[in-house]
């Protein structure tokens, strides 16, 4: 696993865009459980099979958005409902076509961002992002 510490949601987003640019990927937004919303940005919520990023204690799967195409389009509209995101979203997620499995996530109040797939770490590095395969002490 690869850990990139990024408290800003805007920069989480640009390694998502990052990560998309190197490979097609699906993005969605996991809802918070207590969450109410039927929409995020505009995208439907719906519940599936998809691996999500959290795992509650007492079993709840959560809903999350209708995937997409993860865009510069996409990203800029998640960007401009960061509050919306915020108080719904625990997390957004990258996952290929076809997968259940995500691939990336970011994990707005955790300020931090995960990707699988480790031998992405030296290109992650070199466009800037401050990654390590040690999880950070406090996760």
């Amino acid at each position: 696993m690869i850990y990139i510490q990024e408290k800003d949601f805007e920069a989480q987003l640009k390694l998502l865009g990052y990560l998309a640019s190197e490979e097609s990927y699906l993005l969605c937004a996991w809802l918070y459980p207590e969450s109410k919303a039927s929409t995020i940005s505009g995208q439907p919520i719906e519940n599936s099979n998809l691996e999500p990023i959290t795992s509650y204690g007492d079993g709840t799967i959560p809903r999350h958005t209708c995937l997409a195409n993860c865009t510069k389009e996409r990203l800029q509209l998640f960007s401009s409902s960061h509050a919306e995101i915020a108080a719904n979203c625990d997390s957004l997620a990258l996952y290929k076509s076809g997968a259940t499995a995500w691939s990336a996530a970011a994990i707005g109040h955790e300020g931090i961002c995960l990707v699988k797939d480790e031998a992405m770490l030296s290109k992650i590095m070199s466009a800037g992002f401050n990654a390590s395969l040690k999880e950070p002490s406090w996760w």
